[in-house]
């Protein structure tokens, strides 16, 4: 019969290592939370947290220390928090004992996160027989063991007090790397950020459980294992600055385990959402980037089909920075003349195309197009050009084709982007502009926004031809902007 109590969110007591406490603690003040403890192992402890000298331990006794403090040194000195002297360990050994040998950290504010241990040796700090190396760090986990001078002198053993989240994850999850919070969740899969623990290298972790019963389960999800498998074998091809680069995988039975950049400025709606509009020349610089990312794809001959807000990750939080596309589980790998028949994608960035014939019909990488003259009405207005809150159902403003510029965000954007903006979203996909038209508009033809983004991505991009100002001045006579179209709400 099914459990349903809630899973437990505190640590497994069966190691007699945690005894109930995170429990007690997790509600005291940030400097008096134990969130690891260290246990006497082939050493004999002088000082248990405070700078006096308390009774000789014998060696191999029960004894161990909390670490509840944000750095925690260990060593010679005496004012160190754990002082290891000549009582303590043979003298052979002890003359090689640095005065700070090492440091343990720990962010306070943030529990999920790893405790680092810090060599700070002149003859060795290791690790479960691994050498940290002097003034690098690795990250300690539950049972691992800290040697001092030469890895056959096993000191210390880190038990791990925080509550953990890789229970129930694959030994080749848990043996690299070490799990942290959880960064989001979606109907595709939970992603956690991670770190690996000996370059301790944050990554970004996407688990992806399989559908196993694949098309013959109700109702049908979209994770089946050709599906999975799919975004796995996309994302290990690509190599591009403006790609998600894909560094780790394991796959099981059940589920798979994608191993991706982290891009710790998070996804472009919440930089949209956080600003409420993005200025005209941060949304070029960062639609810039995103063509040049679609460029790559096509040229590979593969369509994303789920390009949005969401799926679009910040390298940092600077106002200029580096951006990727992510979330491949919906593409798909197709030849030039190729044409798609499945309905996917979010409804309302997709392509009318899509919605005019329900999935059955036949289409092609313009989808892609319509998707990125979306992203960017979004970004330049905070609003979305499609809405069930203007009047009618979005889907039948898609397939229309109609949006206006109402906003009062518009009052401050060039003619240019909305030309531009106009010819993508048309509704022919066969006059619809390809991602090299686009490239070579006049409003992408911006010599200082094309400079920036060749020095976010370290390359010298092909494709765009640089315009002076006075050509894109030239142009403005050419542009004809259609004024915005009041729209009758519904009541």
């Amino acid at each position: 019969m099914a459990n349903n109590n809630k899973e437990s969110t505190q640590p497994n007591t069966q190691t007699g290592t945690q005894s109930g406490l995170w429990s007690q603690i997790e509600s005291q003040p940030v400097d008096s939370i134990v969130y690891g403890r260290l246990y006497a192992k082939n050493l004999k402890i002088k000082s248990l947290g405070t700078k006096k000298a308390l009774p000789l331990i014998p060696r191999n006794a029960s004894c161990s220390y909390d670490l509840s403090v944000p750095e925690f040194l260990a060593g010679r000195n005496t004012t160190n928090h754990l002082c290891i002297g000549k009582d303590h360990l043979p003298d052979k050994i002890l003359s090689r004992i640095s005065n700070y040998h090492f440091c343990i950290t720990k962010d306070m504010e943030d529990l999920n996160s790893p405790t680092f241990i810090e060599d700070k040796s002149r003859n060795g700090t290791f690790v479960n027989g691994h050498l940290i190396g002097t003034n690098k760090k690795m990250i300690l986990k539950n049972d691992d063991i800290i040697a001092l001078s030469h890895p056959s002198y096993k000191a210390l053993v880190f038990k791990d007090l925080t509550p953990s989240e890789a229970k129930g994850l694959p030994k080749e999850v848990k043996d690299t790397y070490y799990v942290g919070r959880k960064l989001g969740s979606g109907a595709c899969g939970v992603v956690h950020l991670i770190y690996d623990t000996k370059t301790c290298t944050p990554y970004a972790m996407k688990h992806v459980v399989k559908n196993l019963l694949g098309e013959y389960s109700k109702p049908k999800i979209l994770n089946d294992p050709q599906r999975v498998m799919n975004e796995v074998n996309i994302m290990k091809s690509l190599e591009h600055p403006c790609v998600i680069k894909m560094h780790d995988i394991v796959n099981k039975a059940d589920s798979v385990f994608m191993v991706l950049e982290y891009m710790k400025g998070g996804d472009l709606l919440n930089r949209i959402i956080q600003n409420k509009y993005l200025p005209e020349q941060n949304a070029k610089l960062f639609f810039l980037q995103m063509c040049h990312a679609v460029k790559y794809l096509h040229a590979k001959d593969i369509t994303h089909r789920d390009l949005k807000p969401d799926n679009i990750l910040l390298q940092n939080d600077d106002e200029e920075t580096l951006l990727k596309v992510s979330d491949f589980g919906l593409s798909k790998f197709v030849q030039k003349d190729s044409v798609l028949r499945t309905l996917c994608g979010t409804p309302l960035y997709v392509a009318p195309e899509v919605l005019l014939t329900g999935g059955r019909g036949s289409y092609t990488r313009k989808v892609d197009i319509w998707s990125l003259g979306v992203v960017l009405y979004t970004m330049l207005s905070g609003t979305l050009p499609f809405s069930d809150e203007y009047g009618s159902p979005a889907t039948e403003q898609i397939k229309r084709g109609k949006f206006s510029f109402r906003h009062r965000s518009w009052k401050s954007v060039s003619p240019q982007a909305k030309k531009l903006i106009y010819e993508i979203l048309t509704i022919d996909p066969n006059t619809r502009p390809s991602i090299d038209d686009i490239l070579n508009s006049s409003w992408m033809r911006d010599p200082e926004v094309i400079r920036k983004a060749e020095k976010l991505m370290n390359v010298r991009l092909t494709g765009t031809k640089k315009a002076s100002t006075s050509d894109i001045e030239n142009n403005n006579d050419k542009i004809f902007v259609e004024p915005p179209k009041k729209r009758q709400r519904t009541k």
